[in-house]
């Protein structure tokens, strides 16, 4: 069953991630040595590690530079070494979507090595303009009245990026991110991060909390237990993210019928937590929730059929001089996925001037400037199949423009194998385009759903890293609920027009 498929891998809901492992290894204790061996065990051939530079070489450059500080920090002078040159075989060239962050984190790392006489890698011009940009950012981010509110922050996500900057007080910053598990915003490299900027300032921990220069003792001593027991097999960029999880499991398992139990009951503890502003992946948690996460909570309960409460919370982020919605406050650019999901629920709530608004500024992204991968997703096949799928029921102008590119785009994608995959075919990817061409009445008399169906039926899911945070992850207990759902619609639609809108 579906719900089963979900609740096989909670406690593990995201991939390793590199760079993370590297930064925990940092941090004195009984994870070290465990973190630093994983990271020797897992470099590649080319003596990088991370994902494969055409893939997205912000991953690979991160996960590189951050494993050759950890060796370097663990006596491994010589692979460190090593690692450091690979650094400059990375072809920085390379069109591909940008980390969550990422100049920050290379700034992050040059800080640490220059304050404790490591060598500092020339940068290429690419990656040094995205260090000024980060830098800029994290100013105004600083000047942001905001900045300690962890409701619409992202500085306890990316709290590293505190380490060497003596403007932030980082007894303030513990008190308001650390999470009831100790963690700095479910971070792994955060909650490192402001361990060692901790031990850089030399700070005296003292008890209780509040501003000011000191950190509470037992606060401090719940973060270095964080950090303490954190294992590389399971140590991702964040601990878990449930609501992520359910939502969009249930935003896909709907296409096909109703919602399991277990499945639905997930959902309805979901909204519950909900409460008008913008739901986070994690649920309540010191990351700030998102329009993204909000529109998909809010289309997984209307597809369980709950009733949907008022949102408000959402409108913060919405940009009327560029018609989208941001994901997160200072964020440079829109996202695809944000603002076609926030399309579905507009449609939905009956508010069809802003769903139009956002509607040309889709337009515009994929149609005249023919952007079609998400920043948060490196497939275009995630983002073309959403198009299809979520904008099928709104019948505009607009909106069919959009989904008939996206239909032609992703029947042109489609491999000699019967799948879609940005390197090679996968089972995520191919379900993402059989959700979008099924609802695309067009496309369920050609060959490409039933060659689609042979490739899902004979390949086993697997667990290819292809969302985008702070570094490359895969969204674990996702995949297997879009296997069978992907080949249950298929079937639907195939079967002729007396099962084809069963899901839907």
């Amino acid at each position: 069953m579906l719900v089963e498929a979900i609740s096989s891998e909670a406690d593990q809901d995201l991939s390793p991630s590199c760079y993370d492992i590297a930064v925990v290894a940092l941090v004195g204790g009984p994870q070290q040595r465990e973190c630093v061996e994983w990271l020797r065990s897992h470099r590649h051939a080319s003596g990088l590690w991370g994902a494969p530079e055409t893939l997205c070489w912000n991953d690979t450059y991160i996960s590189t530079y951050a494993a050759s500080v950890a060796l370097r920090a663990s006596g491994h002078q010589d692979e460190a070494d090593a690692a450091h040159t690979a650094l400059k075989t990375i072809d920085t060239s390379l069109p591909v979507s940008e980390t969550m962050t990422f100049g920050g984190f290379v700034d992050f790392l040059d800080r640490l090595s220059r304050d404790r006489s490591w060598p500092v890698p020339e940068h290429p011009q690419t990656v040094h303009r995205l260090i000024v940009e980060e830098r800029a950012k994290w100013n105004r981010m600083k000047a942001w009245p905001e900045f300690y509110n962890p409701e619409l922050s992202i500085a306890g996500f990316c709290a590293e990026r505190a380490y060497g900057d003596d403007d932030i007080d980082l007894a303030r910053l513990v008190d308001t991110f650390q999470t009831d598990n100790g963690a700095i915003s479910h971070s792994p490299g955060a909650s490192a991060g402001v361990l060692l900027e901790h031990e850089r300032r030399g700070t005296r921990t003292r008890t209780g909390t509040g501003t000011g220069t000191g950190t509470g003792t037992d606060k401090l001593a719940g973060l270095l237990r964080y950090v303490r027991t954190r294992r590389p097999e399971t140590l991702g960029y964040l601990d878990h993210l449930p609501h992520f999880v359910t939502a969009w499991s249930a935003m896909f398992a709907a296409e096909v019928g109703p919602i399991p139990p277990g499945l639905a009951h997930a959902t309805a503890a979901m909204l519950a937590e909900y409460d008008g502003g913008l739901a986070s992946p994690i649920g309540p948690s010191t990351v700030p929730g998102d329009p993204d996460t909000t529109a998909c909570v809010l289309l997984a309960a209307h597809a369980a059929g709950l009733p949907l409460p008022e949102h408000p919370g959402l409108e913060q982020l919405y940009d009327p001089d560029k018609g989208c919605y941001r994901t997160f406050m200072f964020e440079r650019d829109g996202s695809l996925s944000t603002n076609i999901h926030m399309a579905g629920l507009l449609h939905l709530t009956g508010r069809h001037r802003r769903r139009d608004e956002v509607l040309e500024w889709l337009h515009h992204q994929l149609l005249d400037l023919g952007v079609q991968n998400c920043k948060w997703h490196i497939s275009p096949t995630y983002t073309l199949g959403e198009a299809a799928r979520v904008l099928a029921p709104i019948d505009t102008p607009t909106s069919r423009n959009i989904r008939e590119r996206a239909v032609a785009r992703l029947l042109e994608l489609q491999s000699d194998d019967g799948g879609w995959g940005t390197e090679q075919s996968t089972v995520e990817e191919t379900a993402y385009a059989a959700l979008g061409l099924a609802a695309a009445p067009e496309t369920s008399s050609g060959p490409a759903l039933p060659r689609a169906q042979e490739y899902l039926a004979r390949t086993t899911p697997g667990l290819e890293p292809l969302w985008i945070g702070k570094t490359f992850y895969c969204l674990r207990p996702l995949v297997p609920v879009l296997h069978q759902v992907a080949l249950t619609r298929i079937q639907q639609v195939t079967a002729g027009p007396s099962r084809s809108s069963a899901g839907r």
